[in-house]
């Protein structure tokens, strides 16, 4: 698909290879983001990196689309059958919630059918949620990864680590510590972290035979990056699921390393 749009401009040149190279290389182009500490952020930064149409959608209840980040929304409620131009070049997938201020998710069907409709070059699902905590570990029903997805970006925050495992930071604390084997409070260790990174029942979850590219997020400090690479290391010596671990801060659109087994 040519890139003819106008609206919300990718970036060029190194910028959008290297983002492209590192977390596109291994797609079809049907993405899942899980985990906690900054799905939607990276959903934006990315829409700002691909060159090409890009549909947003969720499998879960969320916060309302920025609608400065997106050329079009579309409520797949009364909304069917949608038609595009050619300004639209991120397209945002939900259907209305009787909550103030959120949009309920796409059915497995219905995101098999915006995927399907070959008008898009990628699509990027938030498979559940967090309440914008910054770690958290998946519920018994999730993550709802749907059918056509190829690859799953787990993420989670390292500005977690040294802190105590509190509902503050931590989204279903109480599946963290048993998966921890710990108690609430207890302080956040990179073992800890590894854990959930290694885990069929944290990163893993739901995954079957996908591609994983886990993430480590707010790396924003030399400190922070030095924690994430250790622990990043310390995870690819474990599992084989996964061959490379990015580190970065999707605020600023940053991605800092990639460690590589």
């Amino acid at each position: 698909m040519s890139c003819f749009y106008q609206s919300i401009k990718p970036y060029s040149g190194y910028e959008i290879s290297f983002i492209m190279n590192v977390f596109l290389e291994s797609t079809k182009g049907f993405i899942s983001l899980v985990g906690a500490g900054g799905k939607k952020t990276l959903m934006y930064a990315l829409s700002k990196f691909i060159n090409g149409r890009l549909a947003l959608s969720s499998t879960t209840r969320m916060y309302e689309y920025d609608d400065s980040r997106v050329d079009k929304i579309v409520d797949l409620g009364p909304e069917k059958k949608f038609k595009l131009n050619r300004l639209d070049r991120v397209v945002a997938f939900h259907k209305k919630s009787d909550k103030e201020g959120r949009v309920e998710g796409l059915s497995n069907t219905e995101l098999d059918s915006v995927w399907l409709s070959k008008k898009f070059d990628f699509l990027i699902c938030k498979a559940d949620g967090a309440r914008a905590k910054l770690i958290k570990c998946p519920n018994d029903d999730e993550p709802i990864i749907p059918n056509s997805c190829d690859l799953v970006v787990p993420i989670v925050s390292i500005k977690v680590l040294g802190k105590k495992l509190t509902p503050r930071i931590a989204h279903r604390v109480d599946k963290l510590c048993e998966l921890w084997l710990e108690s609430p409070g207890c302080l956040i260790t990179k073992e800890h972290i590894v854990h959930l990174m290694v885990s069929e029942n944290g990163f893993l979850k739901n995954s079957n035979t996908r591609t994983i590219l886990p993430l480590i997020n707010m790396a924003d400090s030399k400190r922070e990056l030095k924690d994430a690479i250790e622990i990043a290391e310390m995870a690819l010596a474990i599992t084989q699921r996964f061959n490379k671990v990015v580190i970065g801060s999707m605020l600023e659109s940053n991605v800092k390393k990639v460690v590589h087994r």
